[in-house]
């Protein structure tokens, strides 16, 4: 009898652990891939603000967000479809004044969640023509990035302007 409480108790314990392993590879991310995923976002975020906001290519927007990404920017709700209008008008005014935008950023935090990341920095744009510095802005912002098959792309975008 006593040893039919042991070996239940081992084929309890065994079964358990078997559990536990089988849960951890099916839906757990470990943290060197959790690092390069929050790397990859910050890359991300460096690379569309280069591509959307400094280039003005509407071309990027789709490699860069989702179908339903939205921008929360000072009260203000933009969709892809704003943004490629405010682009299209931007770079009207780019060529003519002959300026280009560049882009700094300084990341406080980033949480993973398995198929999401939250990320939140500091952006600082300068606007320069030739050695001039013509203007300069800084936001605090934050973005969701989901993966989209073996990519991340932005989902949402919160955006606050800091004053001087």
């Amino acid at each position: 009898r006593i040893m039919y409480r042991y070996a239940f108790l081992l084929f309890l314990s065994l079964f358990l652990i078997g559990c536990e392993q089988a849960s951890k590879r099916a839906g757990s991310i470990d943290q060197a891939q959790q690092n390069m995923d929050i790397e990859k976002v910050k890359h991300l975020v460096e690379q569309s603000f280069q591509g959307i906001w400094s280039d003005l290519d509407t071309n990027a927007i789709h490699e860069y967000h989702t179908e339903d990404f939205l921008l929360l920017e000072n009260g203000m709700v933009w969709n892809n479809d704003t943004i490629a209008n405010y682009l299209e008008k931007e770079r009207k005014e780019m060529e003519r004044e002959q300026y280009q935008r560049l882009n700094r950023f300084e990341f406080l935090r980033a949480k993973h969640r398995q198929t999401s990341v939250w990320l939140a920095y500091h952006n600082y744009g300068t606007w320069v023509k030739g050695a001039d510095t013509l203007g300069s802005a800084h936001w605090l912002e934050s973005v969701i990035a989901i993966k989209d098959g073996d990519e991340w792309k932005l989902e949402q975008m919160h955006s606050t302007r800091i004053g001087k």
